[in-house]
């Protein structure tokens, strides 16, 4: 049994593996007649030159009327600044390109790996607190003291975590998992 999971987390690995790094993901055609549209740097792309001059007058004709809007002269000036940056397609709008190079690590791999860090902190701390809890009573009404201290604890997790890993503490035993009858 054991080797099947170990099977089956290598494949999910491989699959992770695969599309994160596939480079020409983006550029391949979907369909047999069908020609790759590669992306170009947005300031090479008439849309998006229209889509940056219509925001632009759009906000002098909301200040002509005295119309205060949500950004303002400076905001949407920097945001166009970031986008003349990025790569977009023939629609105009920029792309998130996650293709394996280091250059575009910034735009999709740390707020990954945040989300996962953050993920894991949150279980972690679910997790930690049913540990804790000294029955059903504690799951029914919150110990907030508990719950605040296993939260802040929470943020070191995997250092918590590599022990138990290491020692399969972690993992619960194959007959105290219930599987439903199909």
């Amino acid at each position: 049994m054991r080797g099947k999971k170990l099977l089956g987390v290598a494949a999910l690995a491989a699959g992770i593996i695969s599309v994160a790094g596939s480079g020409a993901l983006a550029q391949t055609p979907t369909g047999p007649n069908q020609q790759p549209k590669p992306f170009k740097p947005c300031t090479e792309v008439p849309a998006y030159q229209e889509q940056k001059k219509a925001q632009f007058d759009k906000l002098a004709k909301a200040q002509e009327k005295g119309i205060a809007l949500t950004w303002d002269q400076q905001r949407l000036t920097d945001k166009f600044a970031r986008y003349d940056k990025a790569m977009c397609g023939d629609d105009g709008y920029p792309h998130l390109i996650t293709d394996g190079r280091l250059s575009n690590a910034g735009d999709f791999v740390i707020p990954g790996l945040l989300f996962l860090y953050i993920a894991g902190a949150l279980g972690w701390a679910g997790r930690s607190y049913l540990a804790q809890s000294s029955g059903a009573e504690d799951e029914i009404i919150i110990d907030l003291p508990k719950a605040i201290r296993c939260l802040a604890l929470s943020f070191i997790w995997p250092v918590q975590a590599l022990p138990e890993i290491l020692s399969g503490k972690i993992r619960e035993s194959e007959e105290r998992v219930t599987v439903s009858p199909r």
